[in-house]
């Protein structure tokens, strides 16, 4: 017969042993890596997308309004297969009736980040016009973001670049702005990631039709500057394509 003192040392082993294996299950959910089929996704609005343009004493206020139309876990039609992990979201224009896209490439690899944006610039240079397009968002240095050399605008969205430096395209079936990101490896608490290796995005906000690329940057300016979502940037910049 097992004695009350017995009884009590195996209750508590046990409660310390479920506590053990409770520690380490919810430890391993915090530390898991998002699976990069998530990533490309992250950075995309997944939404209707709605602003406000500030009006003047002669401009009354305006909105803009895109209607999210479709999407699709995989490459952009107009472009080729870069990269296992990438998605692309329709939208169209509710004041013009337009339609537009916003796609992105997901690489957690540098190497493969450099040999797809190689494709891409190929392809690119074959397929249609390039520019560099330089964006510039005007506010003013605010003390949360002074030192990440952001700046807070009309758009409330301090994650923004002072200056976006973009490749401009222009094509038979698409315009419209490219740009990368590098963020720094190790995005995650616990995640191991090779040394050296960062993540990369190519990013590219466009028309899902013909259309003069001039006619179109101040409206993808606008685009950008509300749905710019990369918190931990190293480096975002133009694809820097060979013969531009």
């Amino acid at each position: 017969m097992i004695s009350n003192r017995k009884k009590f040392l195996i209750l508590t082993g046990l409660i310390i042993l479920i506590a053990g294996f409770s520690y380490l299950f919810l430890t391993g959910l915090w530390t898991d890596p998002t699976p990069p089929e998530v990533r490309a996704g992250w950075y995309l609005p997944q939404q209707d997308i709605h602003w406000i343009i500030p009006g003047n004493r002669t401009v009354q206020s305006s909105s803009e309004h895109l209607i999210l139309t479709g999407w699709r876990d995989g490459p952009a039609l107009q472009f080729p297969d870069l990269s296992p992990y990438c998605r692309y979201e329709n939208y169209t224009r509710q004041q013009t009736d337009n339609k537009y896209m916003i796609a992105v490439w997901y690489f957690k690899e540098d190497q493969q980040f450099l040999t797809s944006k190689n494709r891409l610039e190929d392809f690119l240079v074959n397929s249609g016009n390039l520019t560099t397009v330089e964006l510039i968002y005007s506010g003013s240095l605010t003390p949360e973001n002074r030192s990440y050399g952001t700046i807070q605008t009309s758009h409330e969205n301090t994650w923004l670049p002072a200056r976006l430096t973009t490749t401009g395209y222009e094509s038979v079936n698409t315009t419209g702005l490219f740009f990368t990101i590098e963020i720094p490896g190790g995005r995650e608490s616990g995640e191991k990631q090779s040394a050296g290796n960062n993540e990369h995005y190519i990013v590219y906000y466009g028309t899902a039709e013909p259309a003069d690329l001039a006619s179109q940057i101040p409206f993808l300016k606008e685009l950008i500057g509300k749905t710019y979502a990369y918190d931990r940037v190293f480096s975002a910049g133009p694809l820097g394509v060979r013969n531009e």
